[in-house]
């Protein structure tokens, strides 16, 4: 299958050049019957595609974000091959999510590495072919040790299936084994030091679509791995591993933050800022309790909004307009831009997790979670979050305080376009930071009424707005990735792992806790 997708994808690249548009339609629309087929039990392959309250927030996350990607570009990149690569790369994503045995998670997992990889090539800043070297050298060889886990699975159980695994009593030595190899791909996905050095270059040299996929939704796959193949299988070598664990996250957390206040380019302090908050995930997602695991998960979707928001300013508003990003080159934006200086004020609050934001909300739980499962550690970890307000205030206060710098001359505020990116992003993260129960209730028990609003208010947009042809490509696509989604959750009875035995997942947990 995964050759088959390869194949329709390049196809539909290939067919974008000497073909018709709607040609290249179904080229799109083979490419994601290919792409996302196993919605049933396919004998010959005999794996499953369906999804849970965890998997929809994120496949929701992933919809929401990726029109606005491509949006973000919008003025300086047109190519057809840009605008497919980025919904290749959303559409692998979804396909992750919906993943229900571990070989096809880590196919996909690996897979989103190929579109990334050529995005960054292709469309990147000066440096671009080290940055697409480091994010295919860096995941791909650390995946290596997962596969190698998911190989011994095969080889025990002879399937890979989350829920045959979950059933699975392995002696602690073997968790230990499988826990270290799949914890070190992880460990580089989200990244945690010392494995992190990839991630700020790769965000420096991006294009403005590659960074808001990679902080806003690839990020998020480390922690839903540890959902899928860590708590519910190895959780004994979870538990013993956890203050280790802890103590590089706090060391993360710590050494992110001071070296963040050392940094001048504005794209590299928001990329530190990612690290930081997604080793408050780790933390949460590893208390093994319902607190501080829908924390971490709140965290990733606060998270998935304000960095995508952080990036569109810095990479794209002002790089637009100056092409640079020295954080010296920029003051005194209040008195000439207001409105983008507002933006990134209320952006700037939501990312330190001011209450009445949904970050606040997602930290105060993972948190909680950690000083329950780890007191001192936790507070540490608590303590040390206090840094991240350190360099953020330090970059609100450079950008919009002041007066105007001599280097820079006046130009336009945000266009219509720049204040709808802002609008989408700032609205759901004020909104939900009000209603939280939204998400976290969402988290547990999600409704299919939702599924289907989504699916016809994208038919709607597709049939009844004149717009250009890459945003109709990007709602026909996604239109029909929800529709498959949708009769995945109508008909697959095949249900994921629970919030209950993801958080005991096996009878000696508790005692262990």
């Amino acid at each position: 299958m995964t050759i088959l997708f390869v194949i329709f994808s390049g196809l539909t690249s290939i067919t974008s050049r000497l073909v018709n548009s709607i040609s290249k339609h179904i080229f799109l629309v083979a490419s994601i019957l290919i792409a996302i087929p196993t919605l049933y039990d396919w004998e010959e392959i005999d794996v499953y595609y369906t999804s849970d309250g965890i998997a929809d927030v994120l496949i929701l996350l992933t919809i929401y974000i990726l029109p606005l990607s491509i949006i973000s570009n919008w003025n300086n990149i047109k190519s057809t091959l840009y605008f497919e690569l980025v919904l290749n790369l959303g559409i692998i994503l979804l396909i992750n999510f919906m993943c229900q045995d571990m070989t096809s998670f880590y196919i996909y997992f690996e897979a989103s590495l190929a579109p990334l990889f050529i995005l960054i090539g292709l469309y990147g800043a000066a440096n671009r072919d080290k940055a697409a070297d480091y994010v295919l050298i860096y995941t791909l060889f650390s995946s290596l040790f997962m596969l190698l886990a998911i190989a011994l699975y095969e080889v025990i159980l002879d399937n890979t299936d989350y829920q045959a695994t979950s059933l699975l009593v392995l002696s602690l030595d073997l968790q230990c084994i499988l826990f270290l190899a799949i914890s070190i791909g992880i460990a580089v996905k989200t990244p945690l030091a010392p494995l992190h050095t990839w991630l700020p270059v790769v965000h420096s040299e991006s294009p403005l679509a590659g960074s808001i996929l990679l902080a806003g939704i690839i990020l998020k796959l480390a922690v839903f791995a540890i959902i899928r193949l860590i708590l519910p299988t190895l959780s004994d070598a979870s538990v013993l591993y956890t203050p280790f664990v802890y103590v590089i996250c706090v060391i993360t957390i710590i050494y992110t933050s001071i070296i963040t206040l050392r940094q001048t380019d504005l794209k590299v302090i928001i990329a530190y800022s990612s690290i930081s908050h997604m080793a408050v995930c780790i933390l949460g997602i590893l208390s093994n309790t319902i607190t501080g695991i829908t924390g971490s998960l709140v965290l990733c979707i606060a998270h998935g909004f304000v960095s995508p928001g952080l990036f569109i300013i810095v990479g794209g508003i002002l790089y637009d307009r100056y092409h640079n990003r020295l954080i010296y080159y920029f003051q005194g934006l209040i008195s000439y831009m207001p409105y983008l200086s507002v933006y990134f004020i209320i952006l700037s609050f939501c990312n330190v997790g001011t209450p009445l934001s949904i970050n606040f909300i997602g930290e105060m739980l993972s948190l909680t979670g950690a000083i329950n499962r780890a007191p001192v550690l936790g507070a540490i970890a608590a303590l040390s979050v206090l840094l991240s307000a350190c360099y953020q205030m330090k970059l609100t206060n450079r950008l919009t305080g002041g007066i105007k710098t001599p280097y820079i001359s006046l130009t336009s505020d945000c266009t219509y376009r720049e204040t709808v990116l802002m609008i989408s992003l700032i609205v759901p993260t004020i909104f939900l930071g009000f209603f939280p129960s939204w998400v976290i209730d969402f988290l547990w028990d999600a409704p299919n009424l939702l599924y289907i609003f989504i699916v016809l208010l994208f038919k709607f947009l597709y049939k009844n707005l004149s717009i250009q042809k890459g945003i109709q490509n990007t709602i026909f696509t996604v239109s029909v990735a929800y529709i498959y989604i949708y009769i995945g959750k109508q008909y697959n009875v095949m249900v994921t792992c629970n919030a209950h035995n993801l958080v005991i997942g096996s009878s000696n947990l508790s005692t262990a806790l």
